[in-house]
């Protein structure tokens, strides 16, 4: 009765230690909420999870990497485990602005939303019989982070917030000035 007792005890004990140790769970960055590309990453924007990643940990951001002040490099929803390939050290060259603009209803094209990837182009309206212009593509591929498109039935101007890179904010802001941007979906 008392080797039954012991060795009862024993497998108890053994199965303790076996799942204490064999717990072999890291600490790992999540987005908590949506993050843009060019966004720099500040305190509030991850969260430390507990995960087993196994043979795959290798490609996300562990506890010991910090990521405060890396800018995204390509858009990340909120719960995504961040990789180590979704962040650059490189802020400065990376680092983009959200810039407002305000386009007319008829040069906005249909199905805008928050996130969508649109080509701007500037185009200047021949007057008093001049030649016309070429169209000139101003930015490619640039990521709406804002769309108040409810105006746009009425013929009134459409607002959007586009995501710059820093570098490209004077071209956008100059091509504002005379003539008139044109909004084109990207992918449709």
């Amino acid at each position: 009765m008392p080797l039954a007792i012991s060795l009862i005890a024993a497998s108890f004990i053994s199965a303790f230690f076996l799942a204490t140790f064999s717990q072999s769970t890291t600490q790992y960055w999540v987005a908590t909420i949506d993050l843009q590309s060019g966004h720099q990453i500040s305190t509030g924007d991850l969260s430390l999870v507990d995960m087993d990643l196994a043979a795959s940990s290798m490609i996300y951001l562990p506890k010991d990497l910090d990521p405060l002040g890396q800018v995204v490099i390509k858009n990340i929803v909120a719960g995504e485990v961040m990789s180590v390939n979704s962040v650059s050290s490189t802020a400065k060259t990376m680092a983009s602005s959200a810039v407002p603009l305000s386009i007319r209803s008829v040069d906005l094209a249909a199905g805008i939303y928050v996130g969508a990837l649109v080509d701007i182009y500037w185009v200047i309206d021949s007057l008093n019989g001049e030649s016309p212009q070429e169209p000139i593509l101003i930015l490619g591929s640039v990521p709406i982070i804002s769309a108040d498109v409810k105006n746009k039935n009425f013929g009134t101007d459409a607002a959007i917030t586009v995501s710059v890179e820093q570098t490209q904010v004077l071209r956008l802001l100059s091509a504002t000035t005379m003539g008139r941007l044109v909004v084109i979906s990207s992918n449709v």
